[in-house]
């Protein structure tokens, strides 16, 4: 066979596997999410459990309550790589009393995941 066409075959075949790859990539990324005011008021004491998927992101966290304010958020599950910008955007949702807080600086993402898991735990624990 010439070696033209094997090298043809090859190049072919490594374009694709990269096309392919970045199109993965890209359906998998997590994307901006957005993060609405929970009235405080509303939620329960208690410990709550909030979850939120992103694509292949996910955090699972614990929000305790009292007397209609947050007093903890520890953070369950996420990607180790990220946990310790997760568990720095937990310490700033309880200094805030809100999942609405600004991002960490290089983990936008990871940020927004936690935040909506976070809201979607004090929507669990809101009254009804």
């Amino acid at each position: 066979m010439d070696k033209r066409i094997i090298a043809a075959a090859l190049i072919a075949a490594a374009v694709s596997g990269m096309a392919a790859f970045a199109i993965f990539a890209l359906i998998l990324r997590p994307v901006p999410l957005a993060i609405e005011a929970v009235d405080l008021l509303q939620v329960a004491d208690g410990a709550h459990i909030g979850v939120c998927q992103n694509k292949i992101l996910m955090a699972v966290v614990r929000v305790c309550v009292s007397g209609h304010q947050i007093t903890g958020v520890e953070v369950l599950e996420h990607k180790q790589s990220y946990m310790d910008q997760a568990k720095r955007i937990a310490r700033h949702i309880v200094a805030s009393q809100s999942p609405d807080v600004d991002a960490i600086s290089g983990a936008t993402l990871t940020s927004d995941t936690v935040k909506k898991a976070v809201e979607n735990a004090l929507r669990r624990g809101m009254m009804q």
